[in-house]
């Protein structure tokens, strides 16, 4: 016999409290014979007698009083998710996890958490900084950001803003060493290239429907764009990095610009942009809306 145990629990539940079938039935809105035929399919379930029944008096049996009391916390919670339900349509609240790489966490989402939790003080946002790949499938996070482009088509991805990969020096550096005109005059300078998975990619270069590639060497490479920010600033040499991370040193000087006429991606796509992603499964889905509008809004370029 299949059956409906919250529908029963509910039922008995009822019936436990008003001592009577017909009041039970009266407030749910239900049929006399219905509200008798789910206690008599609870009990045949369980096989035990939950009630003792009489023409002129109802009342639970030792067994009905323990169903009773250990099945009120479970009825309690499904009510509180119910509601919780219902009150995140209105106004989003609860725990999400954010994902994001290092640098661009602390660049552009870190200025704007204050803002965003005087808008949705409900929402409890956990922040994850890692520079490495992270699993969304496999992992305890609701949502990630994604630099470039994102691969993976089981994913929802919402684009945000956009992003350009810059090659830039410092001028002290450019002053000694000579400014490169054309991609493959890099082989003769100090490069500083990003590693992925222990991996320098190489540099690619699109300019008028063509592509070049070079796999720059130099003598510092690593997997933080901070540090190659840095020795680019110190002129240890040309680096390639985001706009977003370099617009304030390119816009006071402190960075140069190297090859501006080629668009330069760490791939043979040009397309490159930022993406928030998430288990098209998510149950936190309108929290996630709510998080893409915002960061869209305020990173949109």
């Amino acid at each position: 016999m299949t059956i409906n145990y919250f529908y029963a629990l509910t039922i008995f539940h009822h019936v436990a409290n008003t001592n009577s079938f017909t009041a039970t039935a009266s407030q749910l809105g239900l049929a006399v014979s219905s509200v008798t035929r789910q206690i008599d399919n609870l009990e045949q379930s369980l096989q035990v007698k939950l009630l003792n029944r009489s023409t002129r008096h109802l009342d639970l049996t030792h067994a009905g009083m323990r169903y009773l009391q250990q099945t009120e916390p479970i009825l309690a919670e499904l009510q509180q998710v119910n509601e919780a339900i219902k009150e995140e349509q209105i106004e989003p609240q609860g725990r999400l996890c954010l994902t994001f790489p290092s640098s661009y966490g602390i660049e552009k989402i870190a200025p704007l958490l204050a803002e965003f939790a005087h808008l949705y003080p409900k929402i409890e946002l956990e922040l994850f900084a890692s520079d490495e790949f992270v699993d969304l499938f496999n992992e305890k996070y609701d949502v990630g950001v994604r630099l470039g482009r994102v691969e993976d088509d089981r994913l929802v991805a919402k684009f945000i803003a956009s992003q350009q990969r810059l090659l830039c020096a410092s001028p002290d550096y450019l002053r000694l060493h000579g400014t490169p005109q054309i991609p493959s005059q890099l082989a003769e300078h100090n490069c500083l290239p990003f590693m992925y998975q222990g991996y320098a990619s190489k540099w690619y270069f699109h300019q008028t429907g063509k592509t070049q590639s070079l796999r720059v060497t130099g003598n510092l490479m690593g997997n933080n764009i901070e540090m190659l920010k840095q020795a680019t600033l110190d002129g240890q040499g040309i680096s390639h990095l985001p706009n977003w991370l370099i617009e304030k040193a390119l816009q006071s000087g402190a960075l140069v610009q190297v090859l501006s006429d080629w668009q330069v991606t760490p791939s043979l796509a040009t397309d490159d942009g930022i993406y928030l992603v998430y288990p098209p499964t998510s149950r936190n889905v309108v929290k996630i809306g709510v998080l893409v509008n915002f960061l869209a809004q305020r990173l949109i370029g």
